[in-house]
């Protein structure tokens, strides 16, 4: 873990020689997703989650980090998108899952949950629209606790800035190291508290 701030090429090049070092890029996503999820319950006491995945290796995290929560006895609603929207390491944690999927389009907020938002991570580059739009309005307007992965959805990694929309996090768990886009604003303000998660990157 590093408490500097790194860009979005700087973190990529982190997780390039690390997955070199593993020798398999899927364990370095296991890790990030077990680490996110042992966090998630030290923060909150609750036993309901619910889980928002997006397409890529953000919603990736989400996928293993919500079966991690239901190993550990929580209960889990898990919202993501159809198996042809997965590819590469997302593909592998959506096949893995043991909790039943439910259509992201459904998403409901009116429950007694806390929110886990994995829908973009800072690999996001264009303006959030259609659906996602739709679920980040959804947890927006919710009263819910709000945990974003690595980044609120929404909010570019390199400047903070928001790509049309962004989800307001109470807090984030950002993977190995800080952002640019923790850093700046309004992506600082959207962040909420945010706690560097070890996810075993080798020093």
């Amino acid at each position: 873990m590093r408490k500097i701030a790194l860009s979005i090429s700087e973190i990529k090049d982190v997780e390039k020689r690390e997955i070199l070092r593993l020798g398999n890029s899927f364990k370095l996503m296991e890790q990030a997703g077990e680490a996110c999820a042992k966090q998630i319950i030290k923060i909150y006491k609750k036993n309901r989650f619910i889980v928002a995945c997006g397409p890529g290796n953000n919603g990736g995290d989400g996928l293993i980090l919500s079966n991690c929560l239901s190993e550990r006895g929580k209960d889990v609603d898990l919202y993501c998108l159809g198996k042809n929207n997965y590819k590469g390491d997302a593909l592998k944690a959506y096949k893995r899952k043991k909790l039943k999927k439910k259509p992201l389009f459904e998403l409901n907020t009116n429950q007694d949950a806390v929110i886990v938002d994995a829908l973009f991570g800072i690999g996001l580059n264009k303006k959030v629209e259609g659906i996602f739009k739709e679920c980040i309005d959804k947890i927006n307007n919710s009263k819910l606790k709000v945990i974003a992965v690595d980044i609120p959805s929404g909010v570019y990694g390199d400047n903070g800035k928001t790509m049309g929309d962004a989800v307001r996090a109470d807090v984030t768990l950002a993977l190995h190291a800080k952002k640019l886009g923790h850093k700046m604003y309004p992506g600082s303000k959207l962040s909420g508290k945010i706690k560097i998660i070890d996810i075993g990157i080798d020093q």
